[in-house]
């Protein structure tokens, strides 16, 4: 797993060595002190630290750098699937596309599948090949990035994308921004039926009676909406 924050998801106590290491000691991948070490210099050259920085501390780094450090720890277990919880949000815009572009690279290098869950709609599409969109921890839609994007199907999923900012003053005055109304329900006491029904244009009765389940709708579409 790579976690949103860089300044507290690494001990302060560690060294980069010791933190990237610490699966390495826990699984028991190495056979010499002289095997871990090469392991810990070769997953900080792919992720673009250098070996000099083993022997410092996680405070003497930037976010972007102590990010870099927590990736080379998700990596150290060669692992085939990594949860990425918002991984740039509590980055810098422009060191944000330095590691997306990072998180890409390692992808095609090493075959490694990601969970990214983001906010953050244009990044969700730049490096997503598939996406699901959530509401109340409840998964709405799910399609193939370009799919979603461009035919998005869900209310829900149709006023995140009205809102995602395009540098066209064209396009931008043709669009109509869609603001959701009402409240969000609290996850403790969740509404019968649809859990988006309070702030849906298109809530009816049924709505109000039954949850509508992922449904197929084509393409690998999945729509959970009773609004056709």
């Amino acid at each position: 797993m790579v976690f949103q924050d860089p300044y507290s998801s690494l001990d302060p106590r560690m060294t980069v060595e010791d933190i990237i290491g610490e699966p390495l000691d826990v699984h028991k991948l190495y056979s010499s002190k002289a095997e871990r070490r090469e392991k810990i210099l070769s997953l900080m050259e792919l992720v673009g630290l250098n070996a000099e920085h083993a022997r410092r501390y996680a405070h003497e780094f930037s976010g972007g750098q102590r990010q870099r450090i927590g990736i080379a720890r998700a990596l150290a277990v060669n692992p085939k699937f990594i949860v990425c919880d918002e991984p740039v949000s509590a980055l810098d815009v422009s060191i944000q596309a330095q590691v997306v572009n990072m998180f890409e690279d390692l992808q095609d290098k090493l075959g490694v599948a990601y969970l990214f869950i983001a906010h953050d709609l244009l990044i969700v599409r730049h490096i997503s090949d598939r996406i699901a969109v959530m509401y109340l921890g409840k998964i709405v839609e799910i399609a193939d990035a370009d799919e979603l994007n461009d035919h998005p199907q869900h209310p829900y999923t149709v006023s995140l994308l009205s809102a995602v900012p395009i540098p066209d003053p064209k396009i931008t005055r043709a669009r109509k921004r869609i603001i959701l109304e009402g409240d969000v329900p609290s996850p403790m006491h969740m509404p019968t039926g649809c859990a988006f029904r309070s702030r849906c244009r298109y809530a009816t009765e049924k709505c109000a009676r039954e949850c509508p389940k992922l449904e197929d709708r084509g393409n690998g579409h999945y729509v959970a909406c009773w609004n056709k």
